[in-house]
Formats: structure tokens, sequence, C-alpha cells
């Protein structure tokens, strides 16, 4: 009776494994279809392999949560008439400082401090030569700088509403994480959608907590 219950409990964690297995792949093949739709399947290995957490941490008390949908490529006006080259992530609660931002990937830190349109900013570099940008915090995690090698998951700073102004500038509109992936192809910059990345590390979260239950 014992060998057969432990036998079964095996077979069960077996196939926990193999669903959550199976769930993965199908949401990285989701992100490889969805990049190639948009002409960046040379870019899927590198990405998947070196994209190790989502952007924003968890709210230590489940009291704040984040959501985010396809605005990518859509109408800005500030600055004049412009597309949108990222991915915002909204907080369900307004307030500056109410979630932690934190690094994607390992990499560089290449820019920081104040830009007009992002407020205060964070871009790193990343080993596979990405450039992975994050807009409008509050303050910074008051260690970093230019040149400072990070790892993934380490925390940049805090969620917050700056930018659209001189330095300094707040409120111009609702507490988020302006989130952006620049490459480089044939010697330009030019930025490609991070929405299906951010579905799928968001999947992949879920399935890593759920796990642990």
């Amino acid at each position: 009776m014992v060998c057969g219950l432990l036998f079964l409990l095996v077979v069960l964690h077996a196939l926990g494994y193999q669903v959550t297995w199976r769930m993965e792949l199908e949401a990285r093949m989701h992100v490889k279809h969805e990049m190639q739709e948009n002409g960046d399947g040379d870019l899927v290995k590198d990405m998947l392999q070196e994209a190790k957490c989502f952007p924003v941490k968890e709210d230590a008390t489940g009291q704040i949560q984040w959501s985010f949908d396809d605005g990518y490529g859509g109408t800005r006006t500030y600055g004049g008439k412009r597309k949108h080259e990222g991915i915002d992530i909204m907080a369900s609660e307004d307030r500056p400082g109410c979630l932690q931002i934190c690094a994607m990937t390992d990499g560089v830190i290449e820019q920081m401090g104040w830009l007009e349109l992002g407020g205060y900013r964070i871009g790193i570099r990343s080993k596979a030569g990405n450039y992975y940008y994050y807009a409008h915090l509050e303050k910074y995690a008051a260690h970093w700088q230019v040149g400072d090698v990070v790892k993934a998951g380490d925390v940049l700073g805090n969620m917050g509403n700056t930018g659209y102004g001189p330095e300094g500038t707040t409120g111009k509109f609702p507490v988020h994480l302006h989130f952006g992936i620049y490459i480089t192809r044939d010697g330009q910059e030019q930025s490609i959608n991070p929405y299906p990345l951010l579905q799928y590390l968001e999947q992949r979260r879920k399935y890593d907590r759920a796990r642990l239950w």
C-alpha cells in the first residue's frame, strides 16, 4: 500500500514537470512566432537565453499588481507626433515607488540620468548586444552608476511617473514602467516590440510560482 502510494506520488510529480515543460515550450514557440512575424526571428534565441525575469518585482504584500497590453507603435504626441517604442507596464496603484523595477538580463549599465521623454531611466546593454530600456523611474537604487555590471533580477529602482518636462517633472501620466528593447541591425539602432517576450516572462513567472505551491 505504502509502495503504491509512493509510486503514485512519483508519477504525479513527473507528470507535473511534463506539463510545466510543455507549457514552457509552447510559450517559447509563441514568442518565436510573434517575433518572426515582425521580422525578428534571428533574435529569438539570444533573447530567450538572456531574458531571465520579468522587469517588475512582485509586491511582497500581494496587494499591488500590474498589467500591460500591446501598445507598441501607438501614437504619442508629446514633443511631436511619434510612435511608442515600447510597452507600458501599469501599476494597479497610482503611487510612485509602489513597485520595484529589476534588470531582465545580465548586462552593463550604458545610460542613466534624465531624459525629457523618459524621465529617470536606465539603459542596459546585454552580452548579445541588445539594449534594454527602463524609463519613468521614481528613483534609482542608490548604488548604480554607468559602467556597472548588473545581473538579472538586480533592483534598478522604483516605478514612477517622471518625465515630459525638465528634470524632476512628475505626474504628467499614471505610474508605470516604460520598457523598450533596441537592437542594432545593419549598423542602425532600431526598436522592436517587447510584448511577446514580456508575455513569455509573465507566464513563466506564474508557472514558477505555481510549482512552489
